[in-house]
């Protein structure tokens, strides 16, 4: 007699922590929409994360510097109604944590509260530190992003990678300092070298999750636009290639506009009919004069 399956149980910050300190990689896939949400939580990954590139593969937005903190809400609230087990991580949009603590609160809170997030997303720096303490002290688990961050693209001189240089690396190295400090339960890190990504996970608490930063003893992480080609904009090329489904769209989409125009569509088995004595019933209806 087999053994039943053990219950499948919720995805935590703290059972991320554990599977650091036992030397478990994390999986996390950036999520943005319902049937992927479904799909992904079905193969089990740790961490769903509903980035900026949400609003921007599936909306057209050309920067994140444009998305509205409705529409992040709004992607939100897709995935974690569809996806129980996965730690469903909200980022948070640009500037909207940057005015004022109070601020930053609310808008963290709202997405918790109204879009079922797990936990938010921030990106920054030493300075904006401060505020994401205040966000985790008034119990709102947070994680960091580092790196490359879309959102600071005019500050950072536009998109790539950073940390070349040994000054900037050790920039990139004290700003994740600060956000650890803040109590952050782990850190996204963007496109730097695969030695500042191995240093910080070696030298930090918590889990250093990579993305086009190289191997990761502790996670990596993938939006899944990319993993499947699924976007409005062209695949980054120095990501992996895992499928490419935007063919079989294609070819799905083309035959059903050719049998349309042919008249094979719709399937005549699928067209449903009146009985013959109701037919004739409507038509005298309709033919009858108005009362």
């Amino acid at each position: 007699m087999s053994n039943p399956s053990p219950q499948r149980k919720k995805v935590t910050c703290k059972s991320l922590q554990d599977k650091k300190a036992r030397g478990e990689p994390i999986v996390a896939l950036g999520v943005y929409d319902a049937p992927m949400a479904v799909i992904a939580d079905e193969i089990g990954f740790d961490l769903l994360i509903n980035g900026n590139a949400g609003p921007m593969s599936l909306l057209g937005h050309p920067t994140p510097m444009t998305v509205r903190f409705e529409e992040q809400l709004v992607l939100m609230q897709a995935v974690t109604r569809t996806a129980p087990y996965g730690l469903a991580v909200g980022h948070m949009p640009y500037m909207t944590y940057h005015f004022s603590t109070e601020d930053a609160i609310r808008n963290a809170a709202r997405l918790i509260a109204e879009g079922g997030a797990d936990a938010v997303k921030c990106e920054g720096n030493r300075h904006t530190a401060k505020t994401v303490a205040e966000i985790v002290r008034a119990g709102i688990p947070v994680m960091g992003h580092m790196g490359m961050q879309a959102s600071r693209k005019l500050e950072q001189s536009g998109y790539g990678f950073k940390g070349r240089t040994a000054t900037e690396a050790a920039k990139i190295v004290d700003d994740t300092r600060a956000f650890v400090d803040a109590g952050v339960f782990g850190i996204i890190l963007e496109y730097v070298p695969v030695e500042i990504t191995l240093y910080l996970a070696r030298t930090l608490p918590v889990p250093i999750i990579s993305v086009g930063g190289g191997p990761s003893p502790d996670g990596i992480y993938i939006a899944s636009s990319d993993v499947v080609g699924y976007s409005a904009f062209p695949k980054p090329k120095h990501e992996g290639s895992f499928a490419n489904i935007r063919p079989v769209i294609q070819e799905g989409l083309r035959q059903y506009k050719q049998e349309v125009l042919s008249g094979q569509y719709p399937y005549a088995e699928f067209v449903q009919h009146m009985t013959p004595d109701e037919h004739r019933r409507f038509l005298e209806l309709v033919a009858a004069p108005a009362a």
